[in-house]
């Protein structure tokens, strides 16, 4: 069968399922090996120009939070390649997603997809509504207030002129709430210069 899976791309998050107070350090996806961190720079490098442009569009949107988030991202930024100002990014790749909040993100979340498919319209069941979401299109919201889910999805048949096979790939631009807050007040490069205030 083929691969499918989420990958998290974030720079600075909070460790998951500890009792004790959580300690923050690049997710596991970012530094899984020595491959998987050149693979994890050249995708932020090629990505630089899609980055950009949701950028503009967070900050026209909402600019009140745009400015937490961008001095959250230069505090908290692992990978320098990346622009910014979400801290982190999921790879959702050829999955169906049922409604859900992310309760543990804070404030506007970018979302967009690619690939080849039919179906997959997007669903916000507190509004009762409903609305086309084909590749390329953006919907920035409060992911963490809004119930949100994707429509069934179908991928379409054969492969493209790169042998890539059909399905859909949804990404998510995010910044999860803990590291928002543990970031605040800290100076640009702060959590890799010190390791999250483990060094002087």
């Amino acid at each position: 069968s083929e691969r499918c899976g989420v990958s998290h791309l974030v720079h600075c998050w909070p460790e998951q399922g500890q009792k004790r107070a959580a300690a923050f350090h690049p997710s596991r996806d970012m530094l899984r090996n020595a491959s998987g961190t050149q693979a994890v720079e050249w995708y932020f490098q090629h990505t630089v120009e899609l980055a950009i442009a949701l950028d503009a569009m967070f900050k026209v949107s909402f600019p009140n939070d745009y400015e937490i988030y961008e001095e959250a991202f230069k505090a908290g930024r692992w990978i320098q390649a990346d622009p910014g100002p979400w801290l982190g990014r999921a790879i959702v790749w050829k999955l169906q997603v049922l409604p859900h909040r992310d309760k543990l993100d804070a404030g506007p979340t970018a979302i967009f997809n690619l690939g080849r498919y039919e179906g997959g319209e997007a669903y916000f069941t507190d509004l009762k509504l409903k609305l086309k979401y084909g590749p390329g299109d953006v919907i920035i919201f409060l992911s963490g207030d809004l119930y949100h889910g994707i429509g069934e999805w179908k991928p379409l048949q054969g492969l493209d002129a790169n042998n890539i096979t059909p399905g859909r790939i949804g990404n998510v631009f995010f910044s999860p709430a803990a590291s928002v807050e543990f970031l605040k007040g800290h100076e640009e490069g702060w959590f890799k210069s010190t390791m999250g205030g483990q060094l002087p």
